[in-house]
C-alpha cells in the first residue's frame, strides 16, 4: 500500500535518509516527462519556460513537500519550486520522471490540506 507523508505533518527521520539518497541518485540522470505531465504542462500556458525551468532545476531537499512509499522504498517525491509571480509543484518519480506538474500562487500556502489523506510518522 502507499502511503504518503506532508512536510507540514513532519517526516520520520528514516524517510529524509531515504529521499536524501534517493535525490542524490537523481542528480546524474536526465529528467523525464510523462504524457500526462506534458498536457499538464500545456494546460499551463507556459509550458516551454515551465519545462526549460524543470530541466535547469537542481532536485533539493528543502523544496520537497511530499513523500510517497511504498512498503520502504520511496516511490515519488513531490518538490515546489520558485517560478516568476507562481510556483511550479511536480511530482517526480524514482526513475526521475515528472508525473504530473502544475503552477500556483505563491501565495497558496494550502490551507485546505486534507490530512487525513497521510499517514502520521512514528517519531
Amino acid at each position: 500500500m502507499l502511503k504518503k507523508y506532508h512536510k507540514d505533518l513532519d517526516f520520520e527521520a528514516c524517510h529524509v535518509k531515504e529521499a536524501l539518497t534517493l535525490i542524490e541518485a537523481l542528480q546524474g540522470m536526465r529528467l523525464s516527462f510523462t504524457s500526462h505531465a506534458l498536457q499538464e504542462l500545456l494546460r499551463e500556458g507556459q509550458a516551454e519556460a515551465i519545462g526549460k525551468a524543470l530541466k535547469e532545476y537542481r532536485l533539493c531537499f528543502q523544496d520537497v513537500f511530499e513523500l510517497a512509499f511504498y512498503g520502504e522504498k520511496l516511490q515519488k517525491i513531490g518538490f515546489r519550486v520558485k517560478f516568476t509571480e507562481k510556483d511550479i509543484i511536480f511530482i517526480l518519480s524514482r526513475e526521475k520522471a515528472v508525473i504530473t506538474c502544475w503552477t500556483n500562487s505563491e501565495k497558496d500556502t494550502h490551507k485546505t490540506l486534507k490530512t487525513w489523506l497521510y499517514s502520521k510518522p512514528c517519531n
